[in-house]
């Protein structure tokens, strides 16, 4: 029996983004379906901003690492994946690209990761 490797962030009010998500799911290679990800060394402030964004822009589901231990690259110890039916916010989410803490790298899609496409 294999552990969980992720703990889940859910906004139960993403209504409207868990049935898009749900939509897409069907479509082969998850349809338009990817996640936004958003790097940093500090696990709480991913947590904290990703309940931030889930609120803020109606999305339903995000997930972070269930480890505590960071991974050994400076400033990407921790990941934080938000999901959404396409790459909407993309330009929204660029403020994070330079932050100090927080970094915002690029949208991926559920195609890309099922192919490994890194």
């Amino acid at each position: 029996m294999s552990m969980p490797r992720w703990m889940y962030l859910i906004n139960p009010v993403g209504g409207t983004n868990k049935q898009e998500i749900a939509l897409e799911m069907e479509k082969p290679n998850h349809g338009t379906i990817g996640k936004y990800l958003f790097f940093s060394d500090d696990k709480k402030e991913l947590i904290e901003l990703g309940k931030t964004l889930l609120d803020k822009h109606d999305l339903y589901i995000a997930k972070v690492p269930l480890s505590n231990k960071p991974q050994s690259i400076p400033g990407k110890g921790f990941v934080l994946c938000i999901y959404d039916s396409t790459p909407k916010l993309e330009h929204e989410f660029a403020q994070y690209a330079n932050d100090e803490k927080i970094i915002y790298e690029y949208w991926k899609s559920d195609a890309d990761t099922l192919s490994n496409v890194l």
